[in-house]
């Protein structure tokens, strides 16, 4: 990867703005890796917009520099570099901006397996999250590692790796976060903030899931659905259902979990497995894709038909990779 980061180094000479852009239905890898960035090529003396289509979810509002985080950007506004961080595709930027146009360079930073490789340069590698990606670059490019950048690299760490328990955490992984904690990093405060900090009607929406959990008559795939009555009954919002599906993947003997959740005339749907199964493979069969144990998609449709056709194709799937006999 040295000839991506000294190709991004160059760029970084004659640039004096940069837009850097996270995907939309933002998570903790996104938000905490962009906010790293802007905070590190402030360091090297550049412009930075931060810019995410949508909301930034509660839980990671506390972040330093998270107050900065645009949701439009100005008219005809024009950047020397566009970031894209942990974006498989353009299109998980959102419809509302082209990079391509907005920006002079593109620089796609992703640890994705199906990214397309749209940028002028491409940081891509298969590691635990983007925030190591941002931590190599950060060495690459003499940045001092204070302890706002560390807490928001740590929080994309822990949120894409589920606290060091993925298969994705290896030596590195703790390596970049023993680095952090000496920058300053409090372990208690930040996983308290995340993981410990529910808000009421997330509790009541996910117990309104996990009340209605479907299985295949062997138990294998375990699969629920969230539908748009229960969001309002319940007050809940997008950001209230993360970790419904980690749930189901929990259960004894399920290997894959399926979350639908209505959204209009939309449904969105997030895939885990927990050993033998790749199903980023099922999710690029409805439009989608992702990690090998946790991808996604978004299919129009009525939900009913969609739950149908998405476990058929999981069952299905199962059946071809011989997991089920």
């Amino acid at each position: 990867m040295k000839a991506e980061l000294e190709k991004i180094k160059e760029l970084l000479k004659s640039a004096k703005s940069a837009v850097i852009a996270a995907h939309i239905d933002p998570d903790g890898d996104t938000i905490g890796s962009m906010l790293a960035l802007g905070m590190m090529l402030e360091q090297k003396g550049l412009s930075i917009t931060l810019y995410c289509a949508d909301q930034n979810p509660k839980i990671y509002k506390f972040l330093p520099t998270a107050d900065r985080i645009k949701h439009e950007l100005p008219a005809g506004a024009h950047y020397d570099l566009g970031f894209a961080v942990d974006a498989s595709d353009a299109s998980r930027i959102g419809s509302r901006i082209d990079l391509k146009k907005t920006a002079g360079a593109v620089i796609n930073i992703d640890h994705h397996p199906d990214n397309t490789k749209y940028g002028d340069v491409n940081y891509v590698a298969r590691v635990s999250s983007v925030a190591e990606l941002i931590f190599d670059l950060g060495k690459y490019l003499k940045i001092k590692m204070d302890k706002n950048i560390a807490d928001c690299l740590y929080t994309a760490m822990i949120t894409d790796t589920g606290n060091f328990r993925y298969e994705n955490t290896n030596v590195k992984t703790f390596m970049i976060a023993a680095e952090l904690l000496k920058a300053g990093v409090n372990t208690h405060e930040l996983t308290t903030r995340i993981y410990d900090n529910k808000s009421i009607p997330s509790i009541k929406i996910s117990a309104r899931a996990l009340a209605n959990i479907k299985f295949t008559p062997d138990h294998k795939i375990a699969w629920t659905a969230v539908t748009d009555d229960m969001m309002r009954e319940t007050k809940a919002e997008g950001e209230d259902l993360i970790g419904i599906v980690d749930k189901l993947r929990s259960i004894e003997g399920v290997e894959v979990a399926i979350f639908f959740r209505e959204k209009g005339n939309e449904t969105k749907i997030n895939f885990r497995s927990k050993d033998r199964i790749n199903v980023s493979e099922i999710a690029r069969r409805f439009g989608g894709g992702g990690h090998i144990k946790a991808a996604g998609a978004v299919v129009k449709g009525e939900l009913a038909k969609i739950e149908d056709a998405v476990v058929a194709e999981a069952i299905k799937y199962l059946k071809a990779s011989a997991y089920l006999v």
